[in-house]
């Protein structure tokens, strides 16, 4: 059986487009944006609390990322081929997880950038894609 899906991915959820049976399943991340806190940008003196409070929030953030993106590639385990799609950064963190998992190395076909999209404008995208990738 045929196993390529599209990923479209940005930090609020992934959405897993499956080539062949076009379903859609949605991975919410669950996560809070990151947050700026003014003042306390000097680590060293008085007004280190602030900085401190953002530096171990930045790092709940990205530990809750790194999260988000192991339960996307958990659901992409049995898959032949992705196809990364998104706006903005995940895309590209996303890219990097999902490489430094061997068995996941080279099912990558493309990462591109990709506004953001209905379902059915993800689903035409995927089912473009696969039919223009040349037959293995």
């Amino acid at each position: 059986m045929d196993r390529n899906v599209g990923v479209w991915i940005d930090h609020k959820q992934a959405y897993l487009i499956w080539y062949k049976e076009g379903r859609v399943d949605v991975i919410p991340s669950n996560i809070e944006p990151p947050q700026h806190f003014s003042g306390g940008t000097q680590l060293g003196g008085k007004l280190n609390q602030k900085g401190d409070l953002e530096l171990r929030h930045n790092d709940r953030y990205r530990v809750k990322l790194t999260q988000f993106y192991r339960r996307v590639i958990a659901a992409l385990k049995d898959v032949d081929s992705v196809f990364v799609m998104g706006p903005g950064e995940a895309k590209i963190e996303f890219e990097k997880a999902l490489k430094r998992y061997k068995s996941m190395q080279n099912r990558l076909l493309k990462v591109e950038t990709a506004d953001k999209m209905t379902k059915n404008q993800m689903i035409a995208r995927v089912r473009q894609f696969y039919q223009n990738q040349p037959a293995a």
